[in-house]
């Protein structure tokens, strides 16, 4: 039998690189026209933005944000490396990377024995390279094992089970894994210890409506707004249950599994309720009560309305990993939720042990 660990983490692009260009999307945003003009000036921004902000622009904050980001993922690490897991597998959204004009599935499982990454070749919001915080070279390539094996199983599972997903032999894009994965793999292996865990990519499509008219990105917040919206994202539901059937599938298997749920949540640029300067922070608290109850039914029974509104498209990433937590009965052991009005997101870290297993020692090492 099988034996699944749950993990959840952000993949937040201002952790690679270091605090001063933390707070660039703030600036960015407010370039856009489609910002109303006093909500340019930071007194009128909420309260805890302001503090955030500080004397200096948000760098203080920012050392403070990723000092709590980090030890939480150190946390993550310490209770992978103490599971041993056979393969890890990522959900994680594409922006506009994999998935373009020609085709955009709501799923895709990626098979393939390794993965080459260049994620240093482009920097935070711009074309050209940038410093990273681990000093390494703008054209270092990134060798991840894969686990063809598992893939293939799964997929295959999905699609005898009536469940239809699209897979893949290879990526699309020019620079190999997209954000989601190879960040999460950056992250988990923040101190560079080494990240021999081969990986399953699996593709969710969180931006929907938004992914080809906003290029995967900011394009809404053009002059001309992105134009007309595309066909939606999977609902919460659908991921959910693409969850379940995952752990229904894994769970008579010989393999221990890690699944990973890769992104924040609320995202500011996504959140037009707040003119996109700052995402939805108590929306992100309620769903963090509820994952830390382990209330996982009202995660499935949320409405993309909602979660748009919210500016919560990438939670789309967690719900199939917390739907086969739900259907295996395994509770958080422990969470956490990192708040921030001024870095584009909150950040949520969370890790759910095999159920009988006992608690994983959680402790950075």
């Amino acid at each position: 039998m099988a034996e699944i660990l749950g993990l959840g983490l952000s993949h937040y692009p201002g952790f690679m690189y270091p605090d001063e260009d933390m707070a660039m999307r703030i600036a960015q945003t407010m370039k856009s026209a489609r910002v109303p003009a006093e909500m340019k000036e930071p007194r009128n921004w909420p309260e805890p933005m302001r503090a955030e902000w500080g004397g200096d622009g948000g760098l203080g904050f920012a050392k403070r944000h990723r000092e709590e980001f980090v030890s939480g993922a150190r946390r993550l690490r310490a209770a992978l490396d103490e599971f041993r897991p056979d393969a890890v597998v990522i959900f994680g959204d594409d922006q506009y990377e994999n998935f373009t004009e020609d085709l955009v599935p709501s799923f895709c499982v990626f098979i393939a024995p390794e993965f080459k990454s260049e994620p240093f070749l482009r920097g935070r919001g711009r074309s050209e390279p940038q410093p990273n915080v681990w000093g390494e070279a703008p054209e270092k390539v990134i060798h991840t094992k894969g686990h063809a094996e598992v893939a293939r199983y799964l997929a295959r599972g999905l699609l005898e089970g009536d469940f239809d997903v699209a897979y893949a032999y290879r990526p699309r894009y020019a620079h190999g894994l997209g954000h989601a994965f190879i960040r999460a793999v950056l992250y988990l292996d923040y101190d560079r210890k080494g990240w021999d865990y081969p990986i399953v990519p699996f593709h969710v499509n969180a931006y929907g409506s938004s992914l080809v008219r906003s290029r995967g990105g900011t394009g809404h917040l053009s002059s001309e707004g992105g134009g007309e919206p595309d066909p939606p994202a999977p609902s919460p539901r659908r991921c959910f249950e693409l969850g379940r059937a995952i752990a229904r599938i894994l769970k008579p298997c010989r393999w221990r599994v890690a699944l990973v749920g890769s992104s924040s949540w609320s995202h500011a640029f996504l959140t037009e309720k707040n003119h996109w300067l700052y995402p939805d922070v108590p929306s992100d608290r309620m769903r963090f009560e509820e994952l830390k109850a382990g209330d996982y039914l009202k995660w499935r029974d949320l409405s993309r309305e909602e979660l748009e509104s919210a500016g919560q498209h990438e939670l789309l990433n967690w719900v199939p990993m917390v739907g086969a937590m739900h259907e295996l009965g395994q509770k958080p052991q422990w969470c956490e939720l990192v708040e921030s009005y001024l870095m584009n997101s909150c950040k949520c870290a969370a890790l759910f042990p095999p159920k009988g297993q006992g608690r994983l020692s959680s402790r950075a090492t």
